[in-house]
């Protein structure tokens, strides 16, 4: 992965600080339900931080940005299927939404480098460096404090709440 922005061992402390940042997510949400039924953070998390502890196995000098793209859909597609037994979705939303722009930026990533062939640094680069980093960085942190604190949520239930009340109408 020489056509990395950044070299492969700053992105390999990134990836570590970001792994331990799920694991420590995990175990906090471990033991801060031990006692409680709803185990939900602790489900989730588990995901993200397996997920994301696949990357010690992977080699940052080979890997590309389609190798990120399908741990991202191989992540989602764990969440969606433990959504079925979730009952609220602050953190679920958040984190779908996150893996959701991880893997758009780097498919568009792939295309720019490798179907393109661009190597000229442009804007979408920095775009890239800087929203993948606080994208993941926020999702680690809605493990730990699972407050809607951007307003997707909000957002959501405006959304689809507004589309419910339509079909209510209209049955």
């Amino acid at each position: 992965m020489n056509e990395l922005l950044i070299s492969p061992t700053v992105s390999l402390y990134i990836g570590a600080f970001v792994q331990w940042g799920f694991l420590m997510a995990f175990l906090y949400s471990l033991a801060h339900s031990i006692n409680k039924s709803n185990k939900e953070k602790v489900y989730l998390s588990l995901v993200m931080s397996v997920s994301y502890s696949f990357s010690i196995f992977t080699n940052m000098n080979t890997v590309t940005y389609l190798d990120f793209l399908c741990f991202d859909i191989l992540t989602i597609i764990a969440l969606t299927l433990l959504r079925r037994f979730l009952k609220r979705d602050v953190a679920y939303i958040y984190l779908l939404t996150g893996l959701t722009i991880n893997s758009t930026l780097h498919l568009f990533m792939h295309y720019d480098i490798y179907v393109l062939d661009n190597v000229d640094y442009w804007w979408l680069w920095n775009f890239y460096l800087i929203v993948i980093n606080l994208v993941d960085l926020t999702m680690v942190t809605i493990l730990f404090f699972n407050k809607d604190f951007l307003g997707l949520v909000a957002l959501k239930r405006y959304l689809f709440g507004s589309t419910k009340s339509i079909h209510k109408k209209v049955e």
